[in-house]
């Protein structure tokens, strides 16, 4: 009961809405997601299946590339038992297909999936930002900082691997200040797959430093403890990947940040 009391406390009656998305606002840049490390003693069908899962994501094993087990097998280094536990799993997570009488082939994203991968981002992604803003730590909040001091000097280098990294740093320790495990781990598989879409879809020159910027707004309201700022700051900033990796038409309507129910 504590707890709840707690948690409403921390949650207002009404939570801020971003505003409404303008995609004709040039900026953009995807956000990296490197898988989670492997745990010490994790068994070997977990290993096979980060090995699988980090070569997929970084488009060693490219989109609708085809492949069976043994080969895979024989790529990564492991038996066939773990590798097919793995392959199995990577199917639940719409990473690979299965063909019979082919073998195995690398998803391919589709528009209306990349689409969808962008507006579910979006609509995640406002509320977690106004959830940091509320409740993010000292510590938290320095962290952050450190990370917009990093990639600021990786945007001017051009370095995109690294900056894609930082990027991925950024938006985790904006989850982790949100204080929900729920939304941590929605957040984790998003932006896995967010990762190829970076990579498929180039950059164009100063989208480092565009997203620079935009991160730099978000945090600005996150330190300022601006839920509705730093909504609409997030909201922006994936307007405008979507913008720059898909084409130039709004959502249809903005999606609401839903205040938990009494």
């Amino acid at each position: 009961m504590h707890k709840m009391q707690k948690l409403r406390k921390e949650i207002p009656s009404e939570m801020p809405k971003p505003s409404p998305i303008d995609l004709e606002t040039p900026n953009a840049a995807p956000t990296s997601s490197p898988l989670r490390r492997i745990a010490k003693g994790a068994s070997l069908a977990e290993q096979a299946y980060v090995e699988i899962k980090r070569r997929i994501l970084s488009l060693e094993f490219g989109p609708g590339q085809f492949f069976n087990e043994l080969m895979i097998c024989e790529l990564i280094g492991f038996s066939r038992s773990p590798v097919h536990h793995a392959i199995q799993r990577l199917k639940l997570e719409g990473l690979i297909d299965i063909i019979p009488r082919k073998g195995l082939q690398i998803r391919r994203e589709s528009m209306d999936e990349i689409l969808d991968l962008l507006e579910a981002r979006w609509a995640v992604e406002a509320n977690v930002a106004a959830l940091a803003a509320q409740r993010r730590t000292e510590a938290q909040l320095s962290r952050m900082r450190e990370l917009i001091e990093a990639s600021r000097e990786l945007s001017r280098a051009d370095d995109r691997d690294r900056f894609m990294q930082i990027d991925h740093d950024f938006h985790a320790i904006i989850a982790e200040a949100a204080g929900n495990s729920a939304l941590t781990e929605i957040m984790r598989s998003l932006h896995e797959r967010s990762a190829r879409l970076w990579k498929l879809r180039l950059l164009a020159p100063g989208d480092l430093a565009h997203t620079q910027d935009e991160h730099s707004a978000v945090l600005d309201a996150i330190a300022t403890g601006d839920a509705q700022a730093a909504a609409s700051a997030m909201g922006a900033h994936l307007a405008s990947l979507r913008r720059r990796r898909v084409a130039p038409t709004s959502f249809s309507e903005p999606l609401p940040l839903h205040p938990i129910a009494e």
